[in-house]
């Protein structure tokens, strides 16, 4: 159904993140996982040769389509430590986002300032793959696979991070239908499959019998774009009865792969918890 990798990092730096450092990250990233894999002389991305095998290309250019990774992080973090969500089989791709991370830290720096930061410890599936001694192999890895063998029909979504999403084509700002996640759920996991869109072939059942969602104002400064972007979105948590089987295991996939819009930012992240 779905497989990944988590990457957690553990980064030394005695400094303060900014509230939300998830577009600091992804664009630290993105520089360093460019000048790890990049192969055109050119170092141009539009009509290069090799875009259909490079995975910065596919990560970070490519429109319209599923990027298949997204940071784990929160509002206001203490520290710089955060994880992402690697949505591909391939060691190699592995590697190369493992290698662009350290380089993205140690080397390159983050924010304006380039502030460049130690790697304390990187693992992956709970495997130490760098530390102080430096890289360690990865053939011992495998990815983890979700398993789902429980069901329960009353839930509570709390989403840590907020929720950008739209329903009747405009961005929620109060509250969200269930249909609408469940679905949103649905089309993000056909992408990710490297499927056809579609729409849900029954119909969800369950009531959302609370809903203490806040709209958070948030905004990044796109440099491609050269303006800020609006990131805001619905934060808090949604209480759910009566849920249907088929929908539950939706959920879950959910909060292994997000929902809604700029995942990869770290938007659209939830946790599940079950009620008797």
């Amino acid at each position: 159904m779905i497989r990944w990798y988590k990457i957690d990092v553990m980064v030394e730096s005695h400094g303060k993140p900014p509230f939300f450092m998830g577009s600091m990250l992804r664009g630290a990233l993105g520089f360093s996982l460019k000048r790890t894999v990049c192969i055109n002389p050119t170092y141009q991305c539009e009509g290069c040769f090799a875009e259909k095998e490079c995975i910065y290309y596919q990560f970070y250019e490519e429109k319209n389509v599923f990027h298949k990774f997204r940071l784990g992080i929160e509002l206001q973090q203490k520290s710089f430590d955060y994880s992402l969500y690697l949505f591909e089989e391939d060691k190699e791709v592995l590697s190369d986002i493992l290698i662009a991370i350290q380089k993205a830290a140690e080397e390159e720096g983050y924010g304006k300032e380039r502030k460049k930061m130690k790697i304390r410890q990187m693992s992956v599936t709970n495997n130490i793959v760098y530390d102080s001694s430096g890289f360690k192999s990865l053939d011992a890895l495998v990815p983890n696979t979700l398993n789902i063998d429980t069901f329960c029909p009353n839930v509570v979504l709390e989403f840590n991070m907020p929720l950008r999403i739209k329903e009747n084509n405009s961005l929620a700002m109060k509250s969200i239908a269930l249909h609408t996640l469940v679905n949103n759920i649905h089309h993000r996991l056909s992408q990710l499959n490297g499927e056809a869109p579609s729409r849900l072939n029954y119909r969800v059942e369950g009531e959302i019998v609370l809903s203490h969602l806040n709209f958070v104002e948030m905004k990044r400064y796109s440099n491609r774009q050269d303006k800020g972007m609006n990131m805001g979105g619905l934060k808090g948590i949604l209480s759910i009865e009566g849920l249907d089987e088929k929908s539950y295991v939706y959920l879950k996939i959910g909060e292994i792969i997000g929902v809604g819009k700029q995942t990869v930012f770290g938007l659209g992240s939830y946790t599940i918890k079950e009620q008797k």
